[in-house]
């Protein structure tokens, strides 16, 4: 099994593509979250993620998007970003991401892996953290293998026998590299690209 791993492409389409175009032929893709907020192509990026028939999960930034149905955004600055994404959206997209979960069980390699956004409670993770202080700020993960998005840096790493996985980001760097970044899995072994 060949999978192409995406997280954080923040509508943004030229990058989007370019990590598709650069992969290659996968057998499935997984997304761990956030496909819109605070990019230009909000609509586009979405339409590209149902074509590829990708198994995904609801990010942070794609509830914030969900949420504005709800509520009247209040407009304290000249453009309300979330709310502009909201307008490009139509009713078949809202309704994809409606449907995403929080999370996913899959298997990775042969071992009980799950797949999330971010961990609850969790907050921004960076890989200069030691193990000690990572593992603290993680809880309790219910399988071998955790892997998400949200902190926008690679991190890979082996806690006290669980093995914890954020992806880079596809579209929105914040972590001194502007390049897209993914990663390919074959048969539970990480390739990161950039």
């Amino acid at each position: 099994m060949r999978r192409l791993w995406i997280a954080d492409v923040h509508a943004n389409l030229p990058a989007f593509e370019a990590v598709v175009r650069d992969a290659g032929s996968v057998d499935e893709v997984v997304f761990p979250g956030d496909i819109v907020g605070c990019g230009p192509h909000p609509a586009a990026c979405v339409d590209l993620l149902m074509d590829l028939d990708a198994k995904a999960v609801l990010g942070n930034h794609d509830a914030a998007i969900l949420a504005i149905a709800e509520v009247t955004p209040t407009r304290t600055t000249p453009v309300n970003w979330d709310a502009w994404t909201f307008d490009q959206l139509s009713e078949p997209q809202l309704s994809y991401l409606a449907a995403l979960p929080l999370q996913l069980n899959i298997d990775f390699g042969g071992i009980a892996a799950q797949v999330m956004h971010n961990p609850a409670g969790a907050p921004y993770l960076h890989p200069a953290m030691p193990d000690s202080v990572l593992a603290a700020r993680l809880p309790a993960l219910s399988r071998a293998v955790t892997l998400c998005g949200h902190s926008h840096r690679q991190i890979e790493r082996d806690l006290y026998g669980h093995r914890y996985v954020c992806l880079p980001p596809v579209g929105q760097p914040r972590n001194g590299d502007t390049r897209a970044g993914y990663a390919v899995e074959t048969d539970g072994v990480l390739e990161f690209r950039f």
